[in-house]
């Protein structure tokens, strides 16, 4: 084999190598994009659950109590928090409808 041959095969398998890398950043974007994906629908259920629990105990307990206040001023803050998520959750939603993903 001449030097050239050797060199066109060299650029080629180079471009070829390129082009995987490209491909494999592209994968491990869209990777990333769907575990922050799954690690917001697993806060949106364990704020559920949380806001469940805590109606749950306010209830059993009584009312008109500092701990049923404190049940409710603890309701109050998880609900922004799970408002926050679904908005960011409504975002990745559009995104993976419009296969921006």
């Amino acid at each position: 084999m001449s030097s050239e041959t050797i060199s066109i095969i060299a650029v080629l398998i180079a471009g070829l190598s390129a082009l995987y890398a490209r491909w494999a950043a592209t994968e491990a974007r869209k990777a990333n994009e769907l575990n922050r994906l799954k690690s917001l629908q697993d806060l949106k259920h364990g704020y559920l659950k949380e806001m469940d629990h805590q109606i749950r105990i306010s209830k059993d307990w009584g009312k008109g109590d500092s701990f049923t206040q404190a049940c409710r001023d603890k309701f109050e803050d998880i609900d922004k928090k799970y408002r926050e998520v679904c908005k960011e959750l409504d975002v990745y939603h559009s995104r993976i409808v419009n296969n921006k993903i």
